[in-house]
């Protein structure tokens, strides 16, 4: 039952992905039993990928090599994302057998919010005194959230699975697809976060610190917050990805779970086998 529950909850994080995907510019197309991801102005690797068809269960290796081929026809670096957790640990066994080799691992912890009591005040009661979170509403206060997010001084946490898309962050937060959180302290804008939405799931994509504050307490009470905002959007539940070992207990004390990882599979590149599977091809 748990497995199940687990395997529906990372279902859901994968449709969420793939449409953050889309929703920047990202075009898929269907080849055999995969899926090709790929953005026409842009090599990000998150927006230009391989992935296994929607309820497939499994996807034979040439069916993979045909999609990573087209990749190459496209100008585009050949690798495979998938999320493990929803294919049999031997799916990972038969890609190695065709050269792949996993490039990137992104730890995926998901709270669910339909069974959790998420606490209703803005900043938890155990933060110290005058820390505040806002959502960041107005053209002033996205300024602020920027300046933060470029700023030396403040620790990134940004999964790098969902695109932080510039310039359209107005026209995103009033059709509703992202909330931009500010902490405060006093009136130091001391960090800032980002949930996005799809349907009935959040996704808290980044969270930013400034150093001398990134604090286990603090820490608690910003993702509180996300997850606050999530609830607040009717969303069942909310996920991200703990980038560090401090990130992922924090995560867990506020009621997140690990259920997974998203995992890029790329040719290694001093491997002379793309060239000839390229001259086979042709």
């Amino acid at each position: 039952e748990e497995v199940k529950e687990s395997r529906r909850m990372l279902r859901l994080v994968q449709e969420h992905l793939s449409s953050a995907h889309l929703k920047v510019g990202a075009q898929q197309e269907s080849i055999g039993l995969v899926e090709v991801i790929h953005h026409p102005g842009s090599i990000l690797p998150h927006l230009n990928y391989v992935t296994p068809r929607k309820n497939t269960a499994w996807v034979p290796t040439p069916e993979i090599e045909k999609g990573m081929d087209h990749l190459r026809e496209l100008n585009r670096t050949p690798r495979l994302n998938y999320i493990e957790g929803l294919y049999p640990p031997v799916f990972a066994k038969s890609l190695h057998s065709i050269g792949l080799k996993v490039v990137s691992e992104t730890p995926i912890m998901v709270r669910n919010l339909s069974t959790d009591v998420v606490q209703s005040e803005t900043t938890p009661a155990n933060s110290p005194s005058k820390i505040t979170v806002t959502s960041a509403d107005d053209q002033q206060s996205i300024g602020l959230w920027w300046y933060v997010w470029r700023n030396a001084y403040y620790d990134v946490i940004t999964s790098g699975i969902e695109p932080i898309k510039i310039g359209e962050t107005m026209q995103a937060v009033a059709m509703e697809q992202e909330t931009d959180l500010l902490m405060y302290r006093d009136t130091l804008p001391i960090g800032v976060a980002r949930v996005t939405y799809n349907n009935t799931t959040a996704h808290l994509t980044t969270l930013v610190m400034m150093k001398e504050f990134r604090q286990d307490n603090l820490m608690r009470a910003f993702y509180q917050a996300a997850c606050k905002v999530a609830l607040d959007h009717q969303c069942e539940l909310i996920f991200t990805s703990g980038e560090s070992g401090t990130d992922r207990r924090i995560c867990r004390e506020v009621g997140f779970v690990d259920v997974g990882s998203v995992v890029c599979y790329a040719q290694p590149l001093d491997n002379s086998t793309e060239e000839t599977h390229d001259e086979t091809v042709a």
